[in-house]
């Protein structure tokens, strides 16, 4: 299957692509609202400006994909893999990415309002301005990653490993540190 042909499908109303193999597929700009990718390998896809939202990538393989200004609103990831893919400028309010692997992504001025980061690998990923207000991150790895200038007012970080984080003008008003507390 080939990009035009997945769009054709999808237009003609089948939204379950499950398991499919789109290696190195280009669906820039299009419109794919609740489709189903669980369990599908999407290595270095091309999802630039796409909009994505509800959609579901549950264990799919996204190694090195360019998601960048892509629509995931509502978009289950949960036990994705993102590790090195391009997710800048990505809006990924309200998202589900529960025990995702996101390690070494990019996902500079990403907005992750309310998202479940939860468990997530986010090992050297680079969230430098993003809005991650309210988000969980719940037990996430966030070892060596970048959170500068990020906004994390009311976010859980309840046990997250934030060893060698860069929170350099990180706003932190209300969040819940690893400890539980609440930084003030």
């Amino acid at each position: 299957m080939n990009a035009a042909e997945l769009v054709k499908q999808y237009q003609a109303g089948i939204k379950d692509f499950s398991g499919v193999d789109l290696v190195g597929v280009t669906l820039k700009n299009t419109d794919l609202c609740q489709i189903i990718f669980s369990q599908a390998i999407l290595i270095e896809a091309d999802f630039t400006k796409t909009n994505l939202s509800n959609a579901n990538f549950c264990l799919a393989l996204l190694n090195l994909s360019n998601l960048s200004e892509a629509i995931l609103t509502k978009a289950n990831f949960k036990s994705a893999t993102l590790s090195s893919a391009l997710l800048y400028k990505v809006s990924c309010g309200q998202a589900q990415l529960q025990n995702a692997n996101l390690q070494e992504a990019i996902l500079k001025r990403a907005f992750l309002r309310d998202a479940n980061l939860s468990q997530a690998n986010l090992i050297s990923a680079d969230l430098s301005q993003a809005n991650l207000i309210d988000a969980n991150l719940a037990g996430a790895n966030l070892t060596g990653a970048n959170l500068a200038h990020t906004f994390l007012q009311g976010a859980n970080l309840l046990n997250a490993n934030l060893t060698g984080v860069n929170l350099d003008q990180a706003v932190l008003i209300g969040a819940t540190m690893p400890d539980g507390k609440v930084h003030q």
